[in-house]
């Protein structure tokens, strides 16, 4: 192989080296959703390169003697550095705000993404042994659920979920049991996903109408509505943003029918 070949082959092959390390750096500091092709690529490279060099050289193909030179050195650098860039440019955003985030003591990512919920509803799910709850909060940094020992039983046990940690969050309190087994319902019952579309839906039309970002802890709440008997209705997605005033939304469980109510 002459000089040139040589070069462009290891040229190539510290840039999928760059590529996987601007993956892993889009991983750790973007989170879930964030393009893995170009690490793909980049170990692919990597790979062929290994069975070139390991597999498939012959025994007499020894290296010619000499290294790339001061001007091949920085070459190679730059071209590093472009496979990393090439990798981390798409999850820019997302790395931008979890470093915002850490800044400002806040919770790195963001638990009413849907990756992050449904993670959070396996989690409760894998605990109990069942889907079946009687309430679930969430908010940007923590998701709570209510869901009965057994299904059917009235007796629950509170789970929360935050940063990847799932905790018992409460138990044996006579103040957080349902008054009927009908207040359950099935995690499956629910469109998780149009959750944070509805709330930023929501979040639009109140700072187009009051000119302010909604502030404080909002808590988000899925339970089934008062009926005959206590919340035994429809179940139903509330949330509601202080402000001048207090506007309360509702939504069906499949994601349906945006509503609010301002007081």
């Amino acid at each position: 192989m002459n000089r040139f070949l040589r070069a462009l082959w290891t040229a190539v092959v510290v840039l999928g080296v760059g590529l996987v390390i601007g993956g892993m750096v889009a991983q750790l500091g973007g989170g879930t959703g964030v393009d893995h092709r170009p690490a793909l690529v980049g170990m692919a490279l990597v790979a062929v390169w290994i069975v070139v060099r390991v597999v498939a050289r012959p025994a007499r193909d020894v290296p010619e003697a000499g290294g790339p030179g001061r001007a091949g050195v920085v070459g190679y650098v730059l071209v590093l550095v472009l496979g990393v860039t090439v990798a981390v440019y798409p999850a820019r955003e997302a790395i931008g705000d979890r470093v915002q985030a850490i800044g400002d003591n806040e919770p790195s990512f963001d638990m009413r993404e849907p990756e992050a919920l449904e993670a959070a509803l396996a989690a409760f799910s894998e605990r109990a042994g069942h889907r079946q709850v009687v309430e679930v909060t969430l908010n940007r940094s923590m998701v709570w659920a209510r869901m009965p020992i057994e299904p059917g039983e009235l007796l629950v046990r509170v789970w929360g979920y935050q940063d990847g940690d799932l905790t018992e969050a409460g138990r044996g309190n006579d103040a957080i049991h349902p008054t009927s087994a009908d207040e359950q319902f099935s995690l499956d019952e629910v469109a998780w996903d149009q959750i944070l579309p509805a709330w930023n839906r929501a979040r639009a039309e109140f700072v187009a109408e009051t000119g302010e970002e909604p502030t404080g802890a909002i808590e988000i709440y899925v339970r089934r509505t008062r009926g005959d008997e206590p919340r035994t209705g429809p179940v139903q997605v509330h949330f509601s943003f202080p402000g001048a005033a207090r506007w309360r939304y509702s939504m069906n469980a499949d994601g349906s029918g945006l509503t609010r109510e301002q007081r």
